[in-house]
């Protein structure tokens, strides 16, 4: 059985991004393995002593996203197996990490106006400069 990985961080495009996941691994017999990668950002760490509650508040809030994730999982296709796995680190690096023995990585796009559309988010440009399995970037629908 292969294994699906789906970044995971919960905003639109990665809740998105899971429902495709979802729906691939349950027609795949796959594996779906939610991936909720977390760093503290560094203009925050410029301004601000981050002590051990601040990186908790960090970590707790990305284990929090992947078992959401997990939850939904379950609920929308209870016969599709799933592993969460929450790291610290840049999104892109740890989901290219995490996809190595993977069948297919998925991830969300996040839309930002006209313009900005037409681009990818930092974490996309790394996962296409980077992955080394198939990968598939998930857009919102547009609205008409």
């Amino acid at each position: 059985m292969g294994v699906i990985v789906v970044g995971v961080d919960g905003s639109e495009g990665a809740a998105i991004a899971l429902d495709f996941a979802i729906r691939e691994a349950a027609l795949r017999g796959s594996t779906l393995r939610l991936v909720s990668a977390w760093e503290i950002p560094a203009s925050v760490l410029a301004s601000v002593v981050a002590g051990k509650e601040f990186y908790e508040e960090f970590r707790e809030t990305a284990i929090r996203v992947a078992e959401e994730a997990a939850a939904i999982v379950v609920e929308r296709a209870p016969a599709v197996e799933h592993e969460e796995i929450v790291v610290e680190g840049h999104a892109g690096k740890v989901l290219v990490e995490n996809a190595l023995d993977a069948e297919l990585l998925v991830v969300g796009r996040r839309g930002h106006g006209t313009i900005r559309e037409m681009l990818l988010g930092s974490i996309s440009r790394h996962v296409v400069a980077n992955a080394k399995v198939p990968l598939v970037i998930v857009t919102a629908p547009q609205e008409k």
